[in-house]
C-alpha cells in the first residue's frame, strides 16, 4: 500500500492534493477577477480609508468576465483584455468624479501633457496603486493551468453579490449622471438669476465676471459666511447691495463657462464652431465695451487662447504673462499664477489700444483646482490635518482660496480704476473631491454665486436668493 511520511493512504492523499489546487485556483480567479481590481472601491465600503467613487458596476462584472476567459484563453490575449477594460474603468470613473462626459473626459486627456500630475501626492498613490493592483491582478491570472481547477460559478456569484453592494454603498447625487442628461435640462446660469446678465453694459458701468474653481454650495452657511466674508464689510456695503445664491451646474470648468458666458450647455467646441456671436463678451463689445480674459494657467490648456476671441474677447492673459507680472507661481499640479495677486493686473486689464471706453473683465480662477497645495493662500483658517472648522483638510485649504479671491473681489470693487462695476462671482463646479466627508459638506449639483450690485442701479434686491429649505 503507498503510504505518504504522514501516514495518509493513496487516494486520501490525492483528494487532499486536489482540494488544495481547488482552493489555490479559487483564491487566484477571486484575487485577480474580483478583489484585487476593485481595491479602492472596496476601501470605499470601509471607514479605513475616506475616499469615495461613483458605483462601477458596468467594470466590476467586465473585471470577472476577464478572469473566467483566462481559464481557457493564453495569457497573451488575456492582457490586452484587461487592459481595455482598464481603460474604460478609468475613463468612466474619473468621468463621473469629474461631472465629464467620458467623450469630454478624453478631449481633456489631451491636455494631460500640460498638467504635472507628478507634484501631488495624492496622484501620485493612485497611479502607483492601479500600477500595483493591475500588474497584482495579471500576476493572479497568468496561468490558465493554475485557474482552470476554480470555479466559475463562485466567481460568479461574489461578483454580483460585490456589485449590489458598491452599487448601493457608493451611490451618490454627487455622482449625479449630468453627462447624460444636462444636455436636455434647462440653462440656469448665475448671470440670468441674478440679474447680472440683463444689468451688464446698462449705464455704461464697468462689467467684471469672476468664476471660481470648484467653488460649490457649502451646505453650513457659517462656513459659507466666512468665506464670503470680504464681500460683507460694511465699508464695502455703502456702495454696493450683495446678493447670493446657488444654481445648478453640469460638467467641468468648460461647462461652467458656457454656462454663464454664453447661456448654454454645449460642449465649448461645439458652441464655437455653430455659433458664438451671442456670449456676453460679444454682446458687451457691440457696445462698445472692451472685453478682457484672464486666467492663471497656459492658454493652451482647453484651448482657451483660440476660443476666448471667438466668443467676443478683444484681449486674453494667461499665467505666462501673469507670473511675469506677479513674480509669483502657486498650485500643485495645476501651476500657475496666484489667485491673490490678481486684483492689480485685474483693474489694470484693457485690450490694446483701449483706453477710456468701458470694460468687461472675466476672471478664471486657478488655485482651488484639485488637488489643493496646503500653505499658499493669504488667508490662515487653520486648517491642520483634520481641518480645522471645516472638518475636512481639502475644504478647508480651497476655503482659504476662495476667501483670497474674495479679498481681490473685494479690492476691484473699491478700485478707483475701475467705475463701480457691475460684479458676479460664481463657482464653475462643485469640487471633485476623493474624500466622502469632504463631497458630503456640498450640496449636490449646486454652485454658489454672489452679485455685488452698485447701488443705485436698477433691479436691486437685498435678500439672499435661491438657498435650499
Amino acid at each position: 500500500m503507498d503510504i505518504d511520511v504522514a501516514g495518509r493512504v493513496g487516494p486520501e492523499r490525492d483528494v487532499l492534493a486536489d482540494l488544495a489546487r481547488f482552493v489555490r485556483a479559487n483564491i487566484r480567479l477571486i484575487a485577480g477577477g474580483l478583489l484585487i481590481p476593485n481595491l479602492l472601491s472596496l476601501l470605499t465600503l470601509t471607514s479605513l480609508v475616506d475616499i469615495g467613487l461613483p458605483p462601477r458596476t458596468e467594470s466590476i462584472l467586465l473585471y470577472a468576465c476577464v478572469a473566467m476567459l483566462a481559464r481557457h484563453l493564453r495569457f497573451v490575449f488575456i492582457v490586452p483584455l484587461f487592459l481595455a477594460v482598464l481603460a474604460f474603468d478609468l475613463v468612466r470613473t474619473l468621468a463621473l468624479m469629474f461631472g465629464m462626459a467620458p467623450s469630454e473626459f478624453l478631449a481633456a486627456v489631451e491636455h494631460a501633457q500640460r498638467v504635472e500630475l507628478f507634484a501631488s501626492s495624492l496622484y501620485v498613490a493612485l497611479i502607483a496603486t492601479i500600477a500595483a493592483t493591475t500588474i497584482a491582478s495579471l500576476v493572479c491570472l497568468s496561468s490558465r493551468a493554475a485557474l482552470a481547477a476554480a470555479n466559475a460559478p463562485v466567481l460568479f456569484g461574489l461578483t454580483l453579490g460585490f456589485a449590489a453592494v458598491d452599487f448601493v454603498g457608493n451611490l451618490s447625487p454627487h455622482y449625479h449622471l449630468g453627462w447624460m442628461i444636462g444636455r436636455s435640462e434647462p440653462v440656469q446660469s448665475a448671470a440670468e438669476v441674478s440679474g447680472f446678465a440683463a444689468a451688464a453694459g446698462e449705464g455704461g458701468r464697468d462689467v467684471v465676471l469672476v468664476m471660481v474653481e470648484s467653488l460649490g454650495y457649502l451646505r453650513d452657511p457659517v462656513a459659507r459666511a466666512r468665506i464670503a466674508a470680504p464681500l460683507r464689510d460694511p465699508a464695502l456695503a455703502r456702495d454696493y447691495a450683495l446678493t447670493s445664491g446657488y444654481t445648478t451646474y453640469f460638467g467641468s470648468t468648460t461647462s461652467g463657462e458656457m454656462r454663464e458666458l454664453c447661456g448654454t450647455r454645449m460642449f465649448y467646441k461645439d458652441y464655437v464652431a455653430q455659433d458664438a456671436d451671442h456670449c456676453l463678451p460679444d454682446r458687451l463689445a457691440q457696445r462698445g465695451y472692451g472685453t478682457v480674459a484672464v486666467h492663471g494657467f497656459v492658454g493652451g490648456m482647453f484651448e482657451r487662447e483660440q476660443w476666448y476671441p471667438t466668443i467676443g474677447f478683444g484681449r486674453s492673459l494667461f499665467g505666462k504673462d501673469l507670473i511675469k507680472a506677479t513674480g509669483r507661481i502657486c498650485g500643485d499640479s495645476f501651476r500657475g499664477a496666484c489667485d491673490a495677486d490678481m486684483a492689480p493686473l485685474l483693474a489694470a486689464a484693457r485690450p490694446a489700444g483701449a483706453r477710456d471706453q468701458p470694460r468687461f473683465v472675466y476672471w478664471l480662477t486657478l488655485n482651488s483646482h484639485v488637488p489643493v497645495a496646503p500653505d499658499q493662500a493669504r488667508t490662515n483658517f487653520r486648517c491642520g490635518s483634520d481641518g480645522g472648522s471645516f472638518g475636512q483638510a481639502d475644504v478647508c485649504r480651497m476655503a482659504e482660496i476662495w476667501h483670497d479671491v474674495f479679498n481681490v473681489v473685494a479690492q476691484l470693487a473699491r478700485d478707483p480704476a475701475l467705475r463701480q462695476p457691475e460684479i458676479l462671482v460664481v463657482g464653475d463646479h462643485a469640487p471633485p473631491l476623493w474624500s466622502k466627508r469632504g463631497r458630503a459638506q456640498f450640496e449636490p449639483g449646486q454652485v454658489a454665486w454672489y452679485r455685488l450690485q452698485p447701488r443705485g442701479a436698477p433691479q436691486m434686491r437685498e435678500a439672499e436668493l435661491g438657498s435650499p429649505q
